[in-house]
């Protein structure tokens, strides 16, 4: 009955709208109305209004299009510039042109202010030929492409697009995307009029920086002396929001509906103009830029041919995704919001709320049920961001007060696996400890900051860092395409005098059955606290034991590792110069260690973490587990294997782990030493069994007891096991 009550309730609000959007078109002269109304629906008639329908909803961005084409001058040719100030209206306003004063001289008439009242929403500007546009730089290391929601749709038809203006996602693209039982309020938004005829291909890793290639079909309308450049830009536009829809952007939003991305030029360019007779419009986008702060949106360049001429181009054009005006977007553990979980159930967070954490405004979001957290401090605790962020949402949690602390308090969360992560694809098809470290450990961070962290020293910096920590692989395991269930469980808090301590419990599950657990430590730290850290010797300088064995051993070899990509390529490259010694080490079973000097540009630092860069100690125990895989490649160890060695983790072994220290981008250099401890063969598999250091410079800072590893022959044709 309360659905239906609220159903009603909508029905009424939209013939409301309506009534008002005929009253103000036979009241007030709006500049660009006619192409408002041609782009939404037909005209009110003396009779009444025309009755609007999910497809015919006013449509704020034609509106404000449409006011800027009649005041530019110009013929059909050139370059029109566009820079979104604000929101565009979300229904019938008068909207007015204003041409932009000159510097000191009378107004310039090729670049007008599109106003409502007072509100400047859009800065239009033509050119008579496109202004320099550098193409914006394809990353060295392109983002992968992260859902929130799977589909293996690949192309639309007409009536799929219409089916997706009208609400029904989960029909098109699959049970993911179903938000069955809302209130109406918390749905999409319906769309404007469908532009597009079919979108013909739909590739999520496609174009030159592997966000996304969009093909898409389109038709002008019949209407003679209207300008031709605002229905391209709605048209491109509308592609842009079928592909944020299609990545699953809208569920994190209550009421979700697109806006034009503000601040940002956009730039379209006319090289002919195309008339109705001519033959269909064909769209080809590419897109540039997806990200979830402040909130999602896209950016893409979009090229229109007809015939296979070019007669239009679109640069750097942009959608954001928005909720619904006035909706509580406030973040905690204590209620359930829009987004499902994997299975099935309302998640208490989120995709958004991690990538506040990793990136956003703390201050420009409100954590559910707190006090006030606006202090004066830079830097808060922050998860990963870009690549290097595995958590995806939370699904449930039971806590204590806020800054309670309650042991046995505990967090579910989720990460969905992509079906080719960069560290599997960079790690020759292995699951690496470094991944599986970070999809354990960083849910303990966020799990603390919502607990109370995010409060403390509100006035000073506060850093967080991992100290130590235990893991166990339970089982073989290939989660690529899977969501793995992370399930953190906090068992003591330790107050500090200028910060604080907490210990966890971590279990990593696909289909509800372990494979990875252990135990960690987490440190959140003022600067006061974190300067304290003197490394692992108490502040003494101990260097590698290969330094400390004057002459070198007789069978010292050195090697250039670089271009070894059997060990990792790309991001997964952490070893240069090593020094292998076979028989040598504090075991006399074997040693290798290597150097490799820090770069300020090196990858981790711009995504570990934002305001407070440093390197992973992730990244440090996946170097010391490559330092054991080049020892096994080059004595010989693994010749016997028939095809390329695969490297494993050993099931049931258990890696300790302990950090006093951290790598700065002005810092000069790591080290990483490994001591074999024994090597196995049974049939063809290998294990070794080894442990290791890390230096920063002089200072030992890393050590890392049991790396336990298996090398087999790869399998190929199967996914990676863990590794």
């Amino acid at each position: 009955m309360a659905e239906q009550l609220q159903r009603a309730h909508a029905s009424v609000l939209d013939a409301h709208r309506a009534i008002s959007a005929w009253q103000l078109a036979r009241t007030v002269p709006l500049t660009g109305t006619e192409d408002v109304l041609r782009a939404n629906g037909p005209y009110p008639t003396d009779d009444g209004p025309a009755p609007l329908t999910g497809h015919e909803v006013y449509d704020g961005t034609a509106a404000v299009l449409g006011t800027a084409a009649d005041a530019l001058p110009g013929d059909g040719t050139g370059a029109i510039e566009v820079t979104w100030c604000s929101t565009a209206p979300d229904g019938p306003t008068a909207l007015d042109a204003h041409p932009t004063p000159g510097s000191g001289g009378p107004p310039l008439p090729s670049r007008w202010h599109i106003r409502d009242g007072d509100r400047v929403i859009a800065v239009v500007a033509r050119h008579p030929q496109a202004p320099p546009w550098p193409r914006r730089p394809v990353p060295h290391y392109p983002r992968d492409p992260r859902p929130l929601a799977r589909t293996p749709v690949e192309r639309l038809s007409a009536a799929e697009l219409d089916a997706l203006a009208g609400g029904e996602f989960a029909s098109v693209f699959g049970a993911a995307f179903d938000q069955h039982g809302l209130p109406p309020e918390a749905l999409p938004a319906p769309w404007p009029a469908r532009l597009l005829a079919e979108v013909t291909a739909i590739e999520p890793r496609g174009g030159a920086y592997a966000q996304g290639l969009l093909r898409a079909t389109a038709h002008l309308p019949a209407d003679e002396g209207t300008a031709v450049w605002p229905r391209l830009i709605a048209t491109a536009s509308d592609l842009l929001r079928v592909y944020a829809f299609h990545r699953g952007f809208h569920l994190c939003l209550p009421g979700a509906r697109t806006t034009p991305l503000t601040d940002r030029p956009a730039l379209v360019e006319l090289f002919d103009t195309p008339t109705p007779q001519q033959a269909e419009l064909r769209l080809e986008m590419e897109v540039t830029e997806l990200g979830m702060i402040p909130r999602p949106f896209l950016t893409g360049d979009c090229r229109i041919t007809v015939g296979g001429q070019l007669v239009a181009r679109l640069r750097d054009l942009g959608i954001a995704l928005r909720e619904r005006p006035g909706a509580d977007l406030a973040f905690g553990l204590e209620r359930e919001g829009c987004r499902r979980s994997a299975d099935g159930r309302w998640a208490v967070c989120s995709e958004l709320v991690p990538a506040v954490a990793a990136e956003g405004n703390y201050r420009a979001h409100t954590l559910h049920d707190v006090p006030d957290l606006h202090g004066t401090a830079q830097v808060r605790p922050r998860l990963p961001r870009g690549d290097m962020l595995m958590l995806d949402r939370c699904r449930q949690a039971e806590t204590g007060a806020w800054r309670d602390y309650r042991p046995g308090s505990w967090l579910a969360s989720e990460y969905d696996v992509p079906e080719d992560p960069w560290y599997v694809r960079e790690s020759s098809g292995a699951l690496p400890q470094l991944a599986l470290m970070e999809i354990a450990l960083q849910p303990p961070g966020m799990f603390s900051g919502l607990l109370g962290v995010l409060g403390e020293y509100p006035d000073q910096d506060l850093t967080c860092r991992n100290l130590d920590g235990t893991a166990r692989l339970l089982r073989e395991v290939d989660p690529r395409g899977a969501t793995v269930e992370q399930r953190t469980t906090l068992t003591s808090h330790t107050a500090l005098p200028g910060g604080l301590m907490h210990r966890y419990d971590f279990t990593l599950s696909t289909g509800g059955e372990p494979f990875y657990t252990g135990k960690t430590v987490h440190g959140y730290f003022t600067r006061e606290l974190l300067a304290q850290q003197q490394g692992l010797d108490g502040g003494r300088l101990v260097p590698p034991w290969l330094d400390r064995c004057p002459p070198p051993p007789a069978q010292l070899r050195h090697l250039d590792l670089r271009e070894d990509t059997r060990l990792g390529h790309g991001r997964m490259a952490l070893l240069e110069d090593a020094i292998l010694v076979p028989g040598g080490g504090a075991h006399g079973a074997g040693y290798l260690l290597c150097t490799k000097p820090v770069h300020p540009d090196d990858w981790y630092f711009e995504q570990h973490f934002f305001q407070d860069p440093v390197m992973p100690g992730s990244a440090g125990v996946q170097m010391l587990y490559q330092a054991v895989h080049a020892y096994a490649l080059h004595t010989g160890l693994v010749d016997h294997l028939l095809s390329q060695p695969h490297f494993g983790i050993t099931v049931g072994e258990e890696v300790r782990w302990t950090y006093r220290g951290q790598i700065l981008r002005e810092h000069q250099q790591v080290r990483g030493e490994v001591h074999i401890r024994e090597v196995r063969r049974e049939g063809e598999v290998v294990r070794l069994l080894a442990d290791g250091s890390v230096w920063r410079d002089d200072l030992r800072i890393y050590q890392v007891d049991n790396i336990a590893v298996q090398v087999t022959s790869a399998r190929r044709g199967n996914k990676g096991e863990a590794g």
